[in-house]
């Protein structure tokens, strides 16, 4: 329901963001998505995300969007949130639907190692557009139902408008359907003196997106040093095949999504600009003849 939590742990105990400002009707026009924030709460937005606090309960709500079905909310509900820095929350109630498109639960565990617990809701979109993660969070002993409260009352208030982005989309699919996306990176650095060590880098990836609705992947990355008592060489690859689509993202952006047979599924940014294309912000060249056609047999 929400794969990385973007917050400070010192907020957690308290009641306070820094400077808020946004209060009552929230609107993101460009993606049909509006909700007010309740009483008592204020917010501030960033990177991506818009979190509110309380002057009178502590901790935070963070609201976030994705693009996800009901059924992957699900999914990643079972999975709960593990991360590196100490967060580990897991799913600690039953998974409740609030509706055809919305489920909501606690989650307890740590938050940058310290006890904390949560109550998550998601709610899919149903227009093909991004959907949205309300989460009401604090210290494990800070916990109680109005938590739970903030985020049912937000998504009470919640409206979802279809926004019509099919001519966007068509162009998009039509521009990616049979040709082959290359990106390509290296890099080399030798020593200054004998004896000095030197490293490279380089990494491929090739994605050929058939129009047919399938695609095949290929990536690749090495990396070499040399130097006086140095000799080593590493390298790695993937490969898979499976379905592509372009779709509408979290951002209201579109974006190349390829879901792998195995279950894994790459999510790339889409942008066109000064003739060239690119994924994620990497430059790929896009290539549909001779030795670079795409393997669409």
């Amino acid at each position: 329901m929400l794969k990385r939590i973007i917050l400070f742990i010192s907020f957690l105990g308290f009641s306070y963001v820094a400077n808020a400002q946004l209060t009552g009707l929230i609107d993101y026009e460009k993606l049909g998505i509006s909700f007010k924030i309740p009483e008592g709460w204020k917010g501030q937005e960033g990177d991506g995300s818009l979190m509110l606090g309380s002057d009178i309960i502590p901790g935070l709500v963070l609201i976030t969007t994705h693009a996800y079905s009901i059924e992957e909310l699900k999914l990643e509900a079972q999975k709960g949130i593990i991360e590196a820095n100490g967060t580990a929350l897991k799913l600690s109630s039953p998974l409740t639907s609030l509706s055809d498109n919305a489920v909501g639960a606690t989650f307890t565990g740590t938050l940058e190692y310290q006890a904390a617990k949560a109550y998550i809701l998601g709610v899919a979109n149903p227009y093909d557009s991004p959907g949205i993660t309300i989460m009401a969070v604090t210290l494990n002993t800070l916990y109680s139902t109005e938590h739970e409260q903030v985020c049912k009352e937000i998504y009470q208030s919640l409206s979802l408008k279809k926004i019509d982005r099919s001519k966007a989309l068509d162009e998009w699919k039509e521009y990616l359907s049979d040709v082959r996306l290359t990106y390509m990176d290296s890099h080399y650095s030798s020593g200054y003196s004998d004896g000095d060590i030197s490293a490279g880098y380089s990494s491929k990836t090739k994605i050929d997106l058939c129009a047919a609705g399938y695609f095949n992947f290929n990536s690749n990355s090495s990396t070499s040093f040399s130097g006086d008592g140095v000799s080593a060489y590493g390298g790695d690859g993937d490969s898979g095949d499976g379905r592509w689509k372009v779709s509408i993202g979290s951002t209201g952006e579109p974006v190349l999504i390829l879901n792998f047979q195995n279950g894994e599924q790459y999510t790339y940014s889409l942008e066109y600009s000064e003739n060239k294309l690119y994924l994620d912000e990497d430059r790929y060249f896009r290539t549909t003849q001779g030795e670079y056609a795409p393997n669409c047999n």
